[in-house]
């Protein structure tokens, strides 16, 4: 298969923006239910977009989750070499950051985790996928 770096890219992008939609969906679900049958009385729905509860570090860390993923399918999906692609996903990863809602309270470490979590999530994906890839490429 001929491996184009745009393929890459596109593929990458709209995988991590599925990706973070979805799994902060699955885990608050999950977590929902798990609390109920429990009968703990974690407010796993009412916090989810408060940084001072720690629900909202585990739904980041689901969104990083999701973007390892699509950074090692982007990997897999694009040439070897190319650096293209890593930096053309953290930037549409910015950009589409800048148009998520803000969490609240707001401090540096929030905003570090909130804007460099998807991004090193597809770095770290991007490169696992070139160091254990396949060899034939």
């Amino acid at each position: 298969m001929k491996r184009s770096a745009w393929l890459g890219v596109v593929v990458g992008w709209l995988v991590q923006l599925g990706l973070k939609t979805f799994l902060p969906i699955v885990v608050l679900v999950a977590m929902r239910l798990l609390s109920l049958s429990s009968g703990d009385k974690v407010e796993w729905v009412e916090h989810p977009d408060n940084t001072s509860h720690w629900v909202w570090y585990v739904i980041q860390g689901s969104v990083f989750l999701g973007s390892m993923v699509a950074g090692m399918l982007a990997g897999y999906l694009s040439p070897r070499r190319s650096m293209v692609v890593p930096i053309l996903l953290a930037v549409l990863s910015l950009l589409a950051t800048a148009f998520e809602q803000f969490p609240r309270p707001w401090s540096p470490l929030v905003a570090g985790i909130w804007v460099g979590g998807p991004c090193l999530g597809l770095l770290i994906g991007y490169l696992v996928s070139h160091v254990y890839g396949r060899e034939d490429a």
